[in-house]
């Protein structure tokens, strides 16, 4: 991952997104295994593919408008996150234009120390 002018990393983990949707619409494509990276500024996921690195997804903490963790044994991490403000490097998924909110749920060894950083840095100022 390449950190932008200003920004520094947080944490790093490799992780499953279980789920990537909004309204009533699953977006397979960016579920499953990777790695997160979680820096001043924002939250992206990268996934080997057929050998290159490819983020599969990112946006702006600012973008977060909710993160839960749930649970009581396999905990989670919830999160809520302005569409338009998500990107992906793949060319069929484009959420410019999109309103509303993708819910994200990511299968991640400490979700409360992910919890806790995302809320305190995506806090509207």
């Amino acid at each position: 991952m390449i950190l932008k002018s200003g920004e520094g990393k947080r944490k790093e983990d490799k992780v499953i997104i279980q789920e990537f949707k909004w309204e009533e619409h699953s977006e397979e494509s960016l579920q499953g295994e990777g790695n997160i990276f979680l820096t001043t500024q924002r939250l992206a996921l990268e996934k080997e593919v057929e050998g290159k690195t490819v983020t599969v997804f990112e946006f702006p903490l600012k973008a977060v408008d909710e993160v839960r963790v749930k649970g009581v044994i396999g905990k989670v991490l919830l999160l809520k996150v302005l569409l338009r403000e998500i990107s992906s490097a793949s060319k069929e998924i484009d959420f410019s234009g999109k309103k509303g909110f993708a819910n994200l749920k990511i299968k991640v060894d400490d979700p409360k120390a992910y919890a806790g950083e995302i809320s305190f840095r995506s806090r509207k100022t």
